[in-house]
């Protein structure tokens, strides 16, 4: 069974804060996106895996295999999410993981800037309260040297 260090949702997945900040204050063996989408598109999966620091594997996931995936491997895993609807969607279908880190939701219709540079929907803050709820500690935090907001702190933008 996986030993999940942190999950995060960055919609960027593997880039350079993931792999120059992240990774060194939750080092893992191994990267694991959930997310279906990519899961169907081989030439993308590569280019995450190619941005990967060397000697990290990088496995890409579809949602509803995540957590047989995760059950079925073993060593320290840093679980991405592309979006909150993937990580709401895995964490119910049995995926656990200790903290979940939020960063990286990029702005959209019906989104409003909730904390340094993180946007949110009234429905994806419900979805993320409905995790907390199940006892997980949800935190917004780009990246591991800014401050943070514990997810209650930005009801009241929404």
């Amino acid at each position: 069974m996986a030993e999940i260090q942190i999950a995060r949702i960055d919609y960027r997945l593997i880039h350079g804060q993931v792999v120059t900040k992240w990774m060194k204050a939750y080092p893992a063996k191994r990267i694991v996106i959930v997310d279906s989408e990519l899961a169907q598109d081989d030439f993308m999966a590569d280019i995450y895996m190619m941005a990967a620091p060397a000697g990290t594997k990088v496995d890409v996931v579809e949602t509803e295999r995540a957590r047989s995936f995760l059950d079925s491997i073993s060593g320290s895993v840093f679980l991405l999410f592309k979006n909150v609807e993937s990580c709401y969607e895995a964490f119910f279908n049995g995926v656990a993981f200790p903290r979940l880190v939020v960063g990286g939701i990029p702005t959209d219709a019906g989104k409003v800037l909730v904390y340094s540079s993180i946007y949110m929907s009234a429905s994806e803050y419900d979805k993320l309260e409905q995790i907390s709820r199940a006892g997980i500690e949800v935190i917004l935090q780009s990246t591991p040297d800014d401050s943070c907001a514990e997810l209650s702190k930005i009801k009241e933008k929404l």
